[in-house]
Protein backbone atom coordinates (compact mmCIF):
# COMPACT_ATOMS: atom_id res chain seq x y z
CA UNK A 1 0.00 0.00 0.00
CA UNK A 2 1.59 3.60 -0.97
CA UNK A 3 2.41 5.24 1.90
CA UNK A 4 -0.10 8.48 2.36
CA UNK A 5 3.47 10.74 3.56
CA UNK A 6 6.84 10.49 2.68
CA UNK A 7 10.01 12.22 3.36
CA UNK A 8 11.50 13.63 0.25
CA UNK A 9 15.07 12.42 0.35
CA UNK A 10 16.34 14.10 -2.99
CA UNK A 11 15.76 17.40 -4.89
CA UNK A 12 12.76 17.17 -7.19
CA UNK A 13 14.77 19.27 -9.82
CA UNK A 14 18.57 18.33 -10.01
CA UNK A 15 18.22 15.05 -7.46
CA UNK A 16 20.70 16.34 -4.92
CA UNK A 17 20.34 14.73 -1.95
CA UNK A 18 21.54 17.44 0.28
CA UNK A 19 18.31 19.30 1.51
CA UNK A 20 18.54 22.03 3.87
CA UNK A 21 15.99 22.57 6.45
CA UNK A 22 15.28 25.90 6.83
CA UNK A 23 11.39 27.05 8.12
CA UNK A 24 9.56 24.66 10.44
CA UNK A 25 5.57 24.57 10.73
CA UNK A 26 4.88 22.11 12.69
CA UNK A 27 2.28 19.45 12.11
CA UNK A 28 -0.45 20.55 9.94
CA UNK A 29 -3.87 19.64 8.50
CA UNK A 30 -4.22 19.49 4.83
CA UNK A 31 -4.74 22.79 3.12
CA UNK A 32 -8.02 22.01 1.37
CA UNK A 33 -9.05 19.05 3.13
CA UNK A 34 -12.37 21.15 4.40
CA UNK A 35 -14.29 19.73 6.68
CA UNK A 36 -17.97 18.62 6.91
CA UNK A 37 -20.18 19.45 10.10
CA UNK A 38 -20.65 15.58 10.42
CA UNK A 39 -17.18 14.94 10.55
CA UNK A 40 -16.12 18.31 12.72
CA UNK A 41 -15.56 16.41 15.78
CA UNK A 42 -12.69 14.13 14.50
CA UNK A 43 -9.50 14.63 14.43
CA UNK A 44 -7.59 15.80 11.49
CA UNK A 45 -4.83 14.06 9.58
CA UNK A 46 -2.08 16.14 9.77
CA UNK A 47 1.73 15.83 7.78
CA UNK A 48 4.84 18.00 8.57
CA UNK A 49 5.35 20.70 7.39
CA UNK A 50 8.67 21.77 6.51
CA UNK A 51 10.19 23.46 3.40
CA UNK A 52 13.94 22.82 2.31
CA UNK A 53 16.76 24.35 0.65
CA UNK A 54 18.71 23.05 -2.27
CA UNK A 55 22.09 24.25 -2.36
CA UNK A 56 22.78 23.03 -6.14
CA UNK A 57 19.81 24.42 -8.13
CA UNK A 58 18.12 26.54 -5.44
CA UNK A 59 15.44 25.44 -5.53
CA UNK A 60 12.88 25.55 -2.27
CA UNK A 61 10.75 22.61 -1.61
CA UNK A 62 8.82 20.53 0.84
CA UNK A 63 10.55 18.17 2.92
CA UNK A 64 7.52 15.63 3.38
CA UNK A 65 5.22 15.06 0.58
CA UNK A 66 1.87 14.14 0.85
CA UNK A 67 0.11 11.66 -1.93
CA UNK A 68 -1.59 13.43 -4.78
CA UNK A 69 -4.32 11.32 -4.71
CA UNK A 70 -5.58 12.19 -1.12
CA UNK A 71 -4.75 15.70 -2.16
CA UNK A 72 -6.67 16.65 -5.51
CA UNK A 73 -8.95 13.71 -6.03
CA UNK A 74 -11.88 16.14 -5.31
CA UNK A 75 -11.15 19.57 -4.28
CA UNK A 76 -13.03 22.92 -3.13
CA UNK A 77 -11.27 24.97 -5.04
CA UNK A 78 -12.93 26.32 -8.49
CA UNK A 79 -11.23 29.47 -10.05
CA UNK A 80 -14.30 31.05 -11.14
CA UNK A 81 -15.64 31.77 -7.99
CA UNK A 82 -12.38 34.54 -7.63
CA UNK A 83 -13.51 38.03 -9.56
CA UNK A 84 -9.51 38.63 -9.33
CA UNK A 85 -8.57 35.66 -10.85
CA UNK A 86 -11.20 36.25 -13.85
CA UNK A 87 -9.80 39.58 -14.47
CA UNK A 88 -5.98 38.06 -14.80
CA UNK A 89 -7.01 35.29 -16.72
CA UNK A 90 -8.75 37.71 -19.25
CA UNK A 91 -5.82 39.49 -19.93
CA UNK A 92 -3.74 36.09 -20.00
CA UNK A 93 -5.84 35.20 -22.38
CA UNK A 94 -5.62 37.98 -24.29
CA UNK A 95 -1.96 37.89 -24.58
CA UNK A 96 -1.46 34.32 -25.39
CA UNK A 97 -3.92 34.87 -28.47
CA UNK A 98 -1.69 38.06 -29.35
CA UNK A 99 1.49 36.59 -29.27
CA UNK A 100 1.18 32.87 -30.64
CA UNK A 101 -2.23 33.54 -32.72
CA UNK A 102 -0.64 30.29 -35.03
CA UNK A 103 -0.04 27.84 -32.50
CA UNK A 104 -3.30 28.31 -30.36
CA UNK A 105 -5.66 27.75 -32.99
CA UNK A 106 -3.95 24.37 -33.47
CA UNK A 107 -4.55 22.71 -29.81
CA UNK A 108 -4.10 24.25 -27.01
CA UNK A 109 -4.17 21.70 -23.59
CA UNK A 110 -4.25 23.50 -19.92
CA UNK A 111 -2.57 20.67 -17.39
CA UNK A 112 -4.88 21.28 -14.09
CA UNK A 113 -7.27 23.22 -15.91
CA UNK A 114 -9.48 23.78 -13.04
CA UNK A 115 -13.39 24.49 -13.63
CA UNK A 116 -11.83 25.81 -17.58
CA UNK A 117 -11.76 29.54 -16.13
CA UNK A 118 -8.70 30.00 -18.90
CA UNK A 119 -9.43 27.59 -21.35
CA UNK A 120 -13.24 28.97 -22.09
CA UNK A 121 -12.14 32.49 -22.68
CA UNK A 122 -9.22 31.03 -24.94
CA UNK A 123 -12.34 28.87 -26.23
CA UNK A 124 -14.70 32.15 -26.88
CA UNK A 125 -11.75 33.95 -29.49
CA UNK A 126 -11.62 31.19 -31.46
CA UNK A 127 -9.05 28.74 -30.21
CA UNK A 128 -9.82 24.86 -29.95
CA UNK A 129 -9.04 23.79 -26.21
CA UNK A 130 -8.58 20.82 -24.28
CA UNK A 131 -8.02 20.04 -20.09
CA UNK A 132 -6.86 17.94 -17.81
CA UNK A 133 -7.60 18.00 -14.20
CA UNK A 134 -7.64 15.23 -11.59
CA UNK A 135 -10.45 16.68 -9.58
CA UNK A 136 -13.50 14.74 -10.79
CA UNK A 137 -16.04 17.18 -9.64
CA UNK A 138 -14.40 20.35 -10.95
CA UNK A 139 -13.69 18.51 -14.05
CA UNK A 140 -17.33 17.13 -14.61
CA UNK A 141 -18.34 21.05 -13.98
CA UNK A 142 -15.84 22.49 -16.48
CA UNK A 143 -17.11 19.43 -19.49
CA UNK A 144 -20.75 20.45 -18.14
CA UNK A 145 -19.93 24.08 -19.19
CA UNK A 146 -18.19 23.61 -22.47
CA UNK A 147 -14.90 22.82 -21.95
CA UNK A 148 -13.96 19.90 -22.93
CA UNK A 149 -11.56 18.41 -19.65
CA UNK A 150 -10.42 14.71 -18.85
CA UNK A 151 -10.70 14.01 -15.44
CA UNK A 152 -6.75 12.51 -14.62
CA UNK A 153 -3.49 13.49 -13.83
CA UNK A 154 -1.06 15.02 -16.91
CA UNK A 155 1.70 12.87 -17.00
CA UNK A 156 4.06 11.12 -19.81
CA UNK A 157 2.06 8.28 -20.77
CA UNK A 158 -1.72 10.55 -20.53
CA UNK A 159 0.64 13.48 -23.01
CA UNK A 160 0.72 9.93 -24.97
CA UNK A 161 -2.75 9.58 -25.10
CA UNK A 162 -3.75 12.89 -25.73
CA UNK A 163 -1.36 13.17 -28.52
CA UNK A 164 -3.11 10.22 -30.02
CA UNK A 165 -6.40 11.27 -30.03
CA UNK A 166 -5.60 14.83 -30.73
CA UNK A 167 -2.45 15.44 -32.36
CA UNK A 168 -0.08 17.39 -31.18
CA UNK A 169 -0.45 20.85 -29.33
CA UNK A 170 0.43 24.15 -30.27
CA UNK A 171 -0.28 25.69 -26.78
CA UNK A 172 1.03 24.04 -23.32
CA UNK A 173 -0.33 26.13 -20.36
CA UNK A 174 0.60 25.27 -16.69
CA UNK A 175 -0.58 27.36 -14.15
CA UNK A 176 0.44 26.79 -10.70
CA UNK A 177 0.72 23.11 -10.99
CA UNK A 178 4.79 22.81 -11.19
CA UNK A 179 4.73 24.09 -7.59
CA UNK A 180 1.69 21.43 -6.60
CA UNK A 181 3.33 18.12 -8.00
CA UNK A 182 6.35 15.74 -6.72
CA UNK A 183 6.75 14.72 -10.33
CA UNK A 184 7.92 17.65 -12.12
CA UNK A 185 10.54 15.37 -14.23
CA UNK A 186 7.68 13.24 -15.48
CA UNK A 187 5.36 16.42 -16.57
CA UNK A 188 8.17 18.20 -18.32
CA UNK A 189 8.58 15.19 -20.06
CA UNK A 190 5.27 14.64 -20.94
CA UNK A 191 4.75 18.21 -22.05
CA UNK A 192 7.86 17.72 -24.68
CA UNK A 193 6.17 14.66 -25.85
CA UNK A 194 3.07 16.40 -26.38
CA UNK A 195 4.29 20.15 -27.53
CA UNK A 196 4.63 20.56 -31.44
CA UNK A 197 8.50 21.28 -32.19
CA UNK A 198 7.01 25.59 -32.73
CA UNK A 199 4.76 25.38 -29.96
CA UNK A 200 4.91 27.09 -26.70
CA UNK A 201 5.05 26.01 -23.14
CA UNK A 202 3.76 28.80 -21.05
CA UNK A 203 3.55 28.50 -17.23
CA UNK A 204 2.66 30.82 -13.91
CA UNK A 205 4.44 29.71 -10.12
CA UNK A 206 4.65 31.17 -7.18
CA UNK A 207 8.03 33.48 -7.13
CA UNK A 208 9.87 32.80 -3.95
CA UNK A 209 11.26 35.99 -4.43
CA UNK A 210 7.90 37.61 -3.34
CA UNK A 211 7.61 34.74 -0.76
CA UNK A 212 10.46 35.99 1.05
CA UNK A 213 10.45 39.79 0.55
CA UNK A 214 7.03 40.18 1.66
CA UNK A 215 6.83 37.46 4.79
CA UNK A 216 4.09 35.13 2.92
CA UNK A 217 5.33 31.58 4.76
CA UNK A 218 1.60 30.65 4.79
CA UNK A 219 1.66 30.11 1.33
CA UNK A 220 3.23 26.95 2.40
CA UNK A 221 0.99 23.75 2.70
CA UNK A 222 1.12 20.48 1.70
CA UNK A 223 -0.09 20.86 -1.84
CA UNK A 224 2.39 23.52 -2.52
CA UNK A 225 5.37 21.15 -2.72
CA UNK A 226 7.87 23.90 -4.67
CA UNK A 227 8.69 27.36 -4.30
CA UNK A 228 10.79 28.55 -7.65
CA UNK A 229 12.81 30.78 -8.62
CA UNK A 230 13.61 31.28 -12.22
CA UNK A 231 17.45 29.33 -11.50
CA UNK A 232 16.01 25.74 -10.68
CA UNK A 233 12.86 26.49 -13.78
CA UNK A 234 16.03 26.60 -16.11
CA UNK A 235 17.53 23.85 -14.91
CA UNK A 236 14.21 21.74 -15.37
CA UNK A 237 13.46 23.00 -18.56
CA UNK A 238 17.27 22.35 -19.63
CA UNK A 239 16.72 18.79 -18.92
CA UNK A 240 13.79 17.70 -21.69
CA UNK A 241 15.10 20.07 -24.39
CA UNK A 242 13.32 23.70 -23.71
CA UNK A 243 14.44 26.83 -23.14
CA UNK A 244 12.98 29.52 -21.20
CA UNK A 245 12.87 32.63 -23.87
CA UNK A 246 10.64 35.32 -21.83
CA UNK A 247 9.74 35.96 -18.26
CA UNK A 248 7.32 37.99 -16.56
CA UNK A 249 6.75 39.22 -13.30
CA UNK A 250 2.56 38.99 -12.25
CA UNK A 251 1.33 39.77 -9.50
CA UNK A 252 -1.14 36.65 -8.82
CA UNK A 253 -0.39 34.14 -5.62
CA UNK A 254 1.28 37.26 -4.30
CA UNK A 255 3.80 37.66 -6.90
CA UNK A 256 4.34 34.82 -9.48
CA UNK A 257 6.55 34.40 -12.40
CA UNK A 258 4.54 33.59 -16.07
CA UNK A 259 7.11 31.79 -17.97
CA UNK A 260 7.30 31.05 -22.07
CA UNK A 261 9.56 28.17 -23.09
CA UNK A 262 10.01 26.56 -26.16
CA UNK A 263 12.43 23.30 -27.81
CA UNK A 264 15.77 24.83 -28.13
CA UNK A 265 15.78 24.32 -31.96
CA UNK A 266 12.80 26.08 -32.33
CA UNK A 267 14.85 29.64 -32.79
CA UNK A 268 12.85 31.64 -30.42
CA UNK A 269 14.58 34.66 -29.95
CA UNK A 270 16.05 35.01 -25.86
CA UNK A 271 14.16 38.02 -24.25
CA UNK A 272 16.57 40.41 -22.36
CA UNK A 273 14.60 39.99 -19.46
CA UNK A 274 15.53 36.12 -18.68
CA UNK A 275 19.28 37.20 -18.28
CA UNK A 276 18.38 40.45 -16.35
CA UNK A 277 16.28 38.02 -13.88
CA UNK A 278 18.74 35.57 -13.43
CA UNK A 279 21.43 38.31 -12.50
CA UNK A 280 18.36 39.61 -10.08
CA UNK A 281 17.63 36.97 -8.17
CA UNK A 282 21.53 36.63 -7.56
CA UNK A 283 21.80 39.95 -6.21
CA UNK A 284 18.68 39.55 -4.03
CA UNK A 285 20.44 36.04 -2.27
CA UNK A 286 17.67 33.98 -3.62
CA UNK A 287 21.10 31.50 -4.91
CA UNK A 288 22.55 31.58 -0.94
CA UNK A 289 21.57 29.21 1.87
CA UNK A 290 21.72 32.42 4.52
CA UNK A 291 18.82 33.84 2.58
CA UNK A 292 16.49 31.26 3.26
CA UNK A 293 17.52 30.91 7.37
CA UNK A 294 17.09 34.54 8.06
CA UNK A 295 13.57 34.74 6.07
CA UNK A 296 12.86 31.48 8.87
CA UNK A 297 13.31 34.26 11.51
CA UNK A 298 10.31 36.68 10.58
CA UNK A 299 7.14 33.45 10.51
CA UNK A 300 7.22 33.17 14.38
CA UNK A 301 7.22 37.02 14.77
CA UNK A 302 4.38 37.18 12.75
CA UNK A 303 1.75 34.49 13.70
CA UNK A 304 2.68 35.11 17.44
CA UNK A 305 1.55 38.81 16.84
CA UNK A 306 -1.64 37.46 15.29
CA UNK A 307 -2.57 35.52 18.07
CA UNK A 308 -1.73 37.88 21.05
CA UNK A 309 -3.89 40.71 18.83
CA UNK A 310 -6.58 38.12 18.31
CA UNK A 311 -6.66 37.21 21.99
CA UNK A 312 -6.87 41.01 23.47
CA UNK A 313 -9.85 41.76 21.31
CA UNK A 314 -11.77 38.56 22.29
CA UNK A 315 -11.02 39.14 26.16
CA UNK A 316 -12.25 42.84 24.88
CA UNK A 317 -15.68 40.74 23.95
CA UNK A 318 -15.04 41.89 20.57
CA UNK A 319 -16.42 39.80 17.30
CA UNK A 320 -13.85 38.70 15.27
CA UNK A 321 -14.56 37.42 11.65
CA UNK A 322 -12.47 35.85 8.56
CA UNK A 323 -12.27 37.13 4.96
CA UNK A 324 -11.55 34.21 2.61
CA UNK A 325 -10.61 30.85 3.35
CA UNK A 326 -7.89 29.87 0.90
CA UNK A 327 -5.49 27.09 1.47
CA UNK A 328 -2.73 29.71 2.75
CA UNK A 329 -5.52 30.82 5.56
CA UNK A 330 -5.74 27.65 6.63
CA UNK A 331 -1.82 27.49 7.13
CA UNK A 332 -2.02 30.59 9.08
CA UNK A 333 -4.44 29.59 11.43
CA UNK A 334 -2.81 26.49 12.25
CA UNK A 335 0.56 28.03 12.97
CA UNK A 336 -0.61 30.82 14.66
CA UNK A 337 -2.97 28.55 17.02
CA UNK A 338 -6.01 30.17 15.77
CA UNK A 339 -9.82 28.71 15.93
CA UNK A 340 -13.19 29.44 16.02
CA UNK A 341 -12.64 30.98 20.15
CA UNK A 342 -10.65 33.82 18.28
CA UNK A 343 -11.92 33.92 14.77
CA UNK A 344 -15.54 33.49 14.86
CA UNK A 345 -16.77 32.44 11.29
CA UNK A 346 -15.24 33.06 8.08
CA UNK A 347 -16.74 33.73 4.68
CA UNK A 348 -15.95 32.66 1.54
CA UNK A 349 -17.91 33.39 -2.04
CA UNK A 350 -17.36 29.52 -2.83
CA UNK A 351 -20.60 27.16 -2.68
CA UNK A 352 -18.22 24.77 -2.50
CA UNK A 353 -17.04 25.93 0.57
CA UNK A 354 -19.77 26.94 2.49
CA UNK A 355 -21.05 24.73 5.31
CA UNK A 356 -17.74 23.32 5.34
CA UNK A 357 -14.95 23.81 8.50
CA UNK A 358 -11.46 24.78 7.65
CA UNK A 359 -8.89 22.14 8.17
CA UNK A 360 -7.10 21.97 11.78
CA UNK A 361 -9.10 24.98 12.82
CA UNK A 362 -12.19 24.03 12.85
CA UNK A 363 -13.43 27.71 12.09
CA UNK A 364 -17.37 27.59 10.15
CA UNK A 365 -17.38 28.85 6.94
CA UNK A 366 -20.30 31.05 5.79
CA UNK A 367 -21.49 33.00 2.82
CA UNK A 368 -20.79 36.56 2.55
CA UNK A 369 -23.95 38.01 3.81
CA UNK A 370 -23.36 36.52 7.24
CA UNK A 371 -21.18 40.05 8.04
CA UNK A 372 -24.22 41.83 7.54
CA UNK A 373 -25.90 39.69 10.33
CA UNK A 374 -23.48 39.28 12.88
CA UNK A 375 -22.16 42.70 12.60
CA UNK A 376 -18.66 41.97 13.07
CA UNK A 377 -16.26 44.22 15.02
CA UNK A 378 -12.91 43.20 13.03
CA UNK A 379 -12.17 41.06 9.57
CA UNK A 380 -9.21 39.16 9.15
CA UNK A 381 -8.74 39.41 5.66
CA UNK A 382 -7.26 35.42 4.84
CA UNK A 383 -7.30 36.15 1.39
CA UNK A 384 -4.54 38.89 1.92
CA UNK A 385 -3.29 39.20 -1.71
CA UNK A 386 -6.33 40.87 -2.71
CA UNK A 387 -6.92 43.06 0.63
CA UNK A 388 -6.81 46.29 -1.67
CA UNK A 389 -9.79 45.11 -3.55
CA UNK A 390 -11.48 43.99 -0.88
CA UNK A 391 -11.03 47.20 1.53
CA UNK A 392 -12.42 48.87 -1.67
CA UNK A 393 -15.49 46.28 -2.24
CA UNK A 394 -16.19 46.25 1.31
CA UNK A 395 -16.57 50.07 1.64
CA UNK A 396 -20.13 50.06 3.22
CA UNK A 397 -18.78 47.65 6.25
CA UNK A 398 -15.86 49.81 7.00
CA UNK A 399 -18.39 52.95 6.82
CA UNK A 400 -20.43 51.00 9.29
CA UNK A 401 -17.38 50.48 11.35
CA UNK A 402 -15.77 47.13 11.16
CA UNK A 403 -12.15 47.19 11.27
CA UNK A 404 -9.73 45.17 8.85
CA UNK A 405 -7.16 43.04 9.58
CA UNK A 406 -4.64 42.35 6.90
CA UNK A 407 -2.18 39.37 8.56
CA UNK A 408 0.80 39.36 5.90
CA UNK A 409 3.48 40.23 6.21
CA UNK A 410 3.14 41.50 9.36
CA UNK A 411 -0.62 41.77 11.31
CA UNK A 412 -1.81 45.44 10.69
CA UNK A 413 -5.12 47.00 11.52
CA UNK A 414 -6.80 49.36 8.46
Amino acid sequence: MKALVRKNTACLVCGNRRLIPYLNLGQSAFANSYVRRQDAKKKAMKAPLIVCYCPVCHLAQLAHIVDRGALFNSYAYFSSTSPQLLVHFRGYAKEIMRRFPKQIKRLTVEIASNDGILLKLLKEKGAKVLGIDPARNIARKANKEGVPTIPQFFSSSAACRIKKKYGSAGVVIANNVLAHTDILQDIIKGVALLLADEGVFVFEAQYVKDLLQHNEFDTTYHEHTCYFSLHPLAVLLEKYGFVAFDVEHVDTQGGSLRVFAAKKDSGRRISPRIPAMLRDEVRAGLTKEATYKKFAERPPRAAKALHALLTKLHKEGKIVAGYGAPAKGNTLLQYAHIDNRLISYITDNAPSKQGLFTPGSKIPILAPSKHLEAKPDYIVILAWNYAASILKREAALRKAGVRFIVPIPFPRIV
